[in-house]
């Protein structure tokens, strides 16, 4: 499809070259080292208090979406596909000012801009409106038929029938809780050294955290790698490369679609990694 251009799908790495000079990696050492070159990005996040079963960091969020793309009909568009999709997860204390403050997880998507794009002066930025409330008629009888439907539900729940019965309706999972301080930004990032290793699952399984321990006993402990520390936290920055999922590009450089691919387990496609100091 001419539309579809490939020469962009993957961010450049280097394993060789300027690694010759930086590179301490032990003979029994698992992991792959990488230098990365500088690279224009786009970063949304937002702050997460659903945890694991939230499963949020699994895809872009909307409000990093700049465009839509058309992919079919007389008028389906050009787009620029890049992956990997680069996903870091930090915690974030509440204050304690309100009841509800627990604090939760911050979660940035990095996604590299196509190199055709770096040089544009002007970028889109998505718009984010802030919800407002909606004042809702509630209709006066509407108090009344809940009131039928909760006592019927209630008489149906004390059935001996109904509440044995494998078709039963049974309580739901209560709704996610919405995200919060939405931003999105562009940055230039400089060049990284990075360690990493593979795996086939997502950014918030709990095999993650084995990984990162092991990746950490590895290059750090074991090879004497420093590792980059979070200006904030003062903690290692860990990140999950998603590189089963592409982000696709518009000619005028707007963020309008993202791909999720299958891949079979054995492959251990994605990434977990640390970054290091040069």
């Amino acid at each position: 499809d001419p539309r579809f251009d490939p020469s962009s799908v993957t961010s450049p790495r280097s394993s060789s070259g300027k690694l010759a000079k930086l590179s301490k990696k032990g003979l029994f050492s698992s992991y792959k080292l990488s230098y990365l070159p500088p690279r224009l990005v786009t970063q949304p996040s937002l702050l997460d208090v659903n945890g694991r079963s939230g499963r949020t960091a699994q895809a872009l969020p909307n409000h990093g979406f700049t465009t839509a793309i058309k992919t079919m009909g007389p008028n389906k568009e050009f787009f620029v596909p890049v992956s990997p999709i680069e996903v870091t997860i930090s915690k974030v204390l509440g204050d304690g000012s309100s009841d509800g403050d627990v604090g939760g997880s911050l979660i940035t998507w990095t996604v590299p801009l196509p190199p055709e794009f770096a040089s544009n002066t002007k970028l889109p930025l998505p718009l984010m409106e802030e919800e407002s409330d909606v004042d809702e008629e509630v209709d006066a009888n509407d108090g009344v038929d809940n009131k039928e439907n909760s006592e019927s539900l209630a008489n149906q729940s004390n059935s001996p029938i109904t509440a044995t019965s494998p078709y039963s309706r049974r309580p739901s999972a209560p709704p996610p809780k919405p995200p919060t301080s939405l931003q999105c930004s562009y940055s230039l990032r400089p060049a990284r050294l990075v360690a990493t290793l593979p795996y086939a699952g997502n950014p918030q399984d709990e095999a993650v955290t084995d990984l990162r321990r092991k990746l950490y006993q590895q290059a750090v402990e074991q090879d004497g790698f420093k590792p980059k520390l979070d200006p904030v936290t003062k903690r290692p920055i860990f990140f999950f490369w998603m590189n089963d999922a592409k982000a696709c590009f518009t000619r005028q450089g707007g963020l309008g679609m993202a791909v999720y691919e299958w891949r079979a387990e054995w492959s251990q496609s994605n990434e977990v990694g640390i970054e290091l100091d040069l």
